[in-house]
């Protein structure tokens, strides 16, 4: 085994400029340098990857356009100099295999490789597969997927379930004491890295509904930094204990505080979400591609591990917050719910499929 893997110089991991796509790549680049491997990444530039100590080179794509304009024009000349990039990225790096984690950088590298005769993976996160990994996926050796309901999408000569990487800081989590009966409890409100301006507004516009129970709940909000000011001061107004934030670079400490999760439903945020088994009210983006945020939310509902919250119904939010909060038992039910979830075993399924694919 070690003699197979000092023969491995390289792997090349495309990541796309979100953290679904960037955290799970690391989570993987990471084990893989433990193991020996040189890795090296590209995709959009991304002071996360860079922080990490990884070789990385920046490609010019756009995503696909799925409606005929001019800028269909633009979107067929910048993926073929796209793709003229990724040739010339593995022609000068000569991995011995590369692996995309979905979104429009992954395809033109996934194809550049295919063309050069490269091994190739990809990773689709979420429960309904994006178009650029419904294309890539024709073009790749294997295909993982973050959710086990997903494998049927894929070719069953292909596919293989891995489930979705996590953090190595969000997997050591030392959660606090879930004693859902020892007040106040921690809502941790967020969506996404960069806050969610439909969440903030409806938040804001029903904090006079908390007044009732402000002794037995404490908040926790990413903002943004657009809505900052504003959030901050709403919960000032109405004495509400909250912690506001523009960004929370260390996220982990609101999640080992957190009693209910308040968030979108992107692939990840479900993850960490399952990782840390925290009861969730979910409220999916609902202009996500083919609204997979709601697939992927409906993966917990069904399970009883969180509620579903649709935009167009956030005035329901205030009820659920009220509803978990006077009912404690709810919360252990929906945190003992997680342990239903096949979360998969997905570093050391990403590593085994690099041995035997560069064997």
């Amino acid at each position: 085994m070690q003699n197979n893997k000092l023969k491995v110089k390289k792997v090349l991991i495309a990541v796309s400029s979100t953290g679904g796509h960037i955290y799970p790549g690391l989570a993987v680049g990471n084990q893989l340098k433990k193991d020996g491997y040189d890795v090296v990444f590209v995709g959009k530039k991304s002071d996360l990857i860079s922080k990490e100590g990884f070789k990385f080179y920046p490609i010019s794509a756009i995503g696909f356009q799925r409606k005929f304009s001019f800028k269909t024009l633009i979107f067929f000349i910048k993926f073929k100099y796209s793709v003229l990039q990724s040739l010339m990225i593995l022609s000068k790096e000569k991995p011995d295999i590369v692996i995309g984690f979905g979104g429009y950088i992954s395809f033109p590298v996934i194809l550049a490789a295919w063309l050069k005769r490269i091994p190739s993976i990809i990773h689709e996160q979420n429960f309904t597969p994006g178009l650029a990994n419904k294309i890539s996926a024709k073009f790749a050796n294997k295909i993982c997927v973050g959710f086990k309901e997903s494998e049927n999408q894929f070719s069953i000569d292909k596919v293989v379930f891995s489930g979705n990487p996590v953090r190595e800081n969000i997997l050591n989590i030392k959660k606090e004491d879930s004693n859902y009966n020892s007040l106040p409890l921690t809502c941790f409100i967020f969506g996404g890295s960069q806050g969610s301006h439909g969440i903030n507004t409806a938040i804001i516009n029903l904090l006079d509904k908390f007044l009732t129970i402000k002794d037995k709940i404490n908040f926790i909000h990413i903002a943004g930094e657009n809505d900052f000011d504003i959030v901050k001061k709403a919960y000032m107004d109405k004495n509400l204990q909250a912690d506001v934030y523009k960004y929370l670079f260390c996220i982990e400490r609101a999640y080992q505080k957190a009693s209910i999760a308040v968030c979108r439903s992107g692939a990840m945020t479900i993850t960490e979400l399952i990782a840390l088994k925290i009861p969730a009210i979910l409220i999916p983006y609902p202009y996500s591609t083919e609204n997979h945020q709601k697939a992927n939310a409906e993966l917990l509902t069904k399970d009883g591990c969180a509620v579903l919250v649709e935009e167009k119904n956030i005035d329901k939010l205030a009820e659920e917050i009220l509803n978990l909060v006077n009912h404690p038992e709810t919360l252990a039910k929906m945190s003992e719910s997680y342990n239903k979830l096949d979360v998969g075993n997905p570093v050391p399924t990403f590593t085994k499929l690099v041995e035997d694919l560069i064997a």
